[in-house]
């Protein structure tokens, strides 16, 4: 699904626009506030497609600080401006005030490879955005592939790069990416035949027993991806699950055959590996550990805490909102408020989004739900209760210390993020848990 940055002071607008271009346009809608906050999150997502936004706000020239980020950074976000901005008039579409919302509708999915349906007057994609991570590993495409190009400040064309039965190597995709490639498009038909194929093949080579340790992790990496971008769109499906249970699979025997931390997270750092990869396998490692040090451990117990791993930030948009553990850090965050309470309802919310899944049990949906130490699954709690189910209790502790682990403006010594946990867990069982870190970095 493509993404939409939106700026609307007026909050009827805000709320006409947003479910207009989500509903008709399929566009995923971010809000922000401000210039500041788009180029803030530009820096982070710069793959988003359309910026939509006034021309001004309180004689602020909100259009042109935004123009200018974009035209610096050679970035390929289209704009649509809200009001008269005559030096960009023939550099992005504008639209006069009062600004007629069809207009909008119209203007944003011509600009988003959208048509109009005359039956329904409705949006619906001729081609759909495929993230350039669904071809790392795949030789071949079982239909052909598109790239978009921008013949004008209104108007785009699907090109044809990649024909069906075409093989192709990592390298040429890697080609693309250097180029600035963020995303290939395909046909609408064949999207559901695209993803089976993709999800078939990803699926046969986790199932393989001879792939190297990184290997198994980059591809594992990838599937993580591929699973996260399609539960967020379209739910739980027998691809999802498919792909998911073997990813997990596949996570759960690379933790038990990974090397040390250090070169662990050299080799995570070294290659395309999101964020939130990082942290999900982290996080199974540390879990695993843990485990292994008590005397109540089984196996379906790792089992689950990977599978809560995997899906634990299954609902949450941005690398800034992953890294958030507690109340305070979300409160100093320049999140905006709609994204503030994706964040404090996260464990709920993922709880509702997997409950379809065959290998989402009650152990599962305890440990997810209690993820951030609440048991109503909102909010975070800032001394967890020994009212936690035990593994609940390992996630907290294990998912606390690779949050720090992986933050750079934290300390990075194993020494120091344990004195934060023990100053952060101050009840029996957790401090437990904490020593049996400890001994992991003696």
């Amino acid at each position: 699904m493509s993404q939409t940055i939106l700026i609307e002071p007026n909050e009827d607008l805000k709320k006409l626009y947003s479910i207009n271009l989500h509903t008709f346009v399929g566009t995923d809608i971010i809000q922000r506030q401000n210039a500041e906050d788009t180029i803030e999150l530009l820096k982070i997502l710069p793959q988003v497609s359309l910026i939509i936004t006034p021309a001004r706000m309180n004689g602020i020239e909100v259009a042109l600080k935004i123009h200018h980020f974009i035209k610096e950074e050679n970035l390929e976000t289209s704009m649509i401006v809200l009001g008269d901005c005559k030096p960009l008039v023939n550099e992005v579409t504008c639209l006069k005030e009062p600004v007629n919302w069809e207009s909008l509708i119209r203007q944003a999915a011509q600009i988003l490879g959208v048509s109009l349906k005359d039956s329904a007057n409705k949006v619906r994609p001729d081609f759909i955005p495929v993230p350039v991570y669904y071809f790392y590993e795949i030789k071949k495409t079982p239909c052909d592939v598109f790239i978009r190009i921008k013949k004008g400040p209104y108007d785009y064309q699907f090109v044809k790069r990649i024909h069906s039965k075409d093989e192709f190597e990592s390298a040429d995709i890697k080609r693309y990416e250097d180029q600035g490639l963020k995303e290939f498009y395909v046909a609408k038909d064949y999207i559901q035949y695209f993803t089976t194929f993709v999800t078939n093949a990803i699926v046969q080579k986790l199932e393989r027993e001879d792939l190297t340790l990184e290997d198994r992790i980059l591809t594992t990496a990838n599937a993580h991806e591929i699973v996260r971008d399609s539960i967020q769109v379209i739910g739980v499906d027998a691809a999802s699950v498919e792909l998911s249970h073997a990813s997990i699979n596949s996570m759960v025997k690379s933790v038990k055959n990974s090397p040390q931390v250090a070169q662990l997270l050299k080799f995570l750092f070294s290659n395309k590996i999101s964020l939130a990869y990082q942290h999900c396998h982290m996080l199974a490692l540390m879990c695993h550990y843990v485990l292994s040090k008590q005397s109540w451990y089984r196996q379906e117990h790792l089992e689950t805490l990977s599978f809560v791993s995997f899906f634990s930030d299954i609902t949450l948009k941005s690398n800034t909102q992953m890294q958030i553990s507690t109340m305070r850090e979300l409160a100093e965050s320049n999140l905006t408020d709609e994204e503030r309470q994706q964040v404090i309802n996260h464990a709920k919310d993922a709880v509702e989004l997997i409950s379809s899944h065959p290998d989402a049990n009650d152990y599962v949906k305890t440990v997810l739900i209690q993820s951030h130490g609440k048991l109503n699954g909102i909010g975070f709690e800032e001394n967890p209760g020994e009212e936690l189910h035990p593994l609940s209790k390992v996630f907290l502790v294990a998912d606390a210390f690779v949050k720090i682990l992986l933050n750079p403006a934290m300390p990075s010594s194993k020494k120091d993020i344990l004195e934060l946990l023990n100053l952060r867990f101050i009840n029996p069982s957790y401090q437990k848990i904490i020593r049996a870190l400890e001994q992991k970095f003696e």
